[in-house]
């Protein structure tokens, strides 16, 4: 799962006030993750190759019209529309976390149309209702407070399972990124609010 956090404020922060603010972040993240939960229509399936959609292969045009996916123990192996073998890979853990949790999806073709559309709701507690700002596709804002600064927090999932009672909040992993550089400060100005507290 990847976590973003953009902090406007950041930008003006020295490298140790960048790790103290990234700490406090961790921090926060640590207590509020848990308390995301979701319901997920998506079935092992579907997740599986939806994990194969986010794959990266290595600057290689075949593999972006792969069709076909099938996994042994540790790989997963990509095939054109005549199933001709395209790409070998090295599964990921959560690949062999779904193929453990269901092995009938072991060595057999599985096409990338059928994948289901993720149809799940999520189960939000008053308080965080109270700091959405927005929810929509793969992703959630929420207004939080770090030290006496008010940020918009943008938590973007590539798989709505990670938040269902099945998975666990304990197996959950996230990285923080400061955004940095003033490439970004028009475009993000205008989707997220900044203001120190108070004013």
């Amino acid at each position: 799962m990847l976590t973003e956090f953009a902090l406007l404020t950041a930008l003006t922060l020295n490298s140790d006030e960048r790790e103290v603010l990234r700490d406090k972040i961790n921090e926060w993240a640590k207590l509020f993750l848990p308390k995301l939960e979701r319901e997920s229509t998506r079935k092992e399936k579907c997740r599986l190759i939806a994990s194969v959609e986010r794959h990266e292969f290595d600057d290689d045009d075949k593999a972006i019209d792969w069709r076909f996916c099938k996994f042994d123990e540790d790989h997963g192996f990509i095939f054109c529309k005549d199933k001709t073998q395209l790409k070998k890979f090295k599964a990921t853990y959560f690949q062999k976390k779904i193929l453990r949790r269901d092995p009938s999806l072991k060595n057999v073709f599985l096409g990338r149309s059928e994948i289901k559309e993720e149809n799940g709701f999520w189960k939000f507690n008053d308080e965080l209702k109270r700091k959405r700002i927005s929810e929509g596709g793969e992703a959630l804002i929420f207004l939080e407070k770090f030290g006496k600064f008010e940020a918009a927090v943008r938590i973007h999932l590539f798989d709505a399972f990670l938040f269902t009672a099945n998975f666990g909040a304990n197996e959950m992993k996230w990285k923080t990124h400061l955004i940095s550089g003033k490439i970004f400060y028009k475009e993000l100005f205008h989707f997220f609010r900044f203001r120190e507290s108070g004013k």
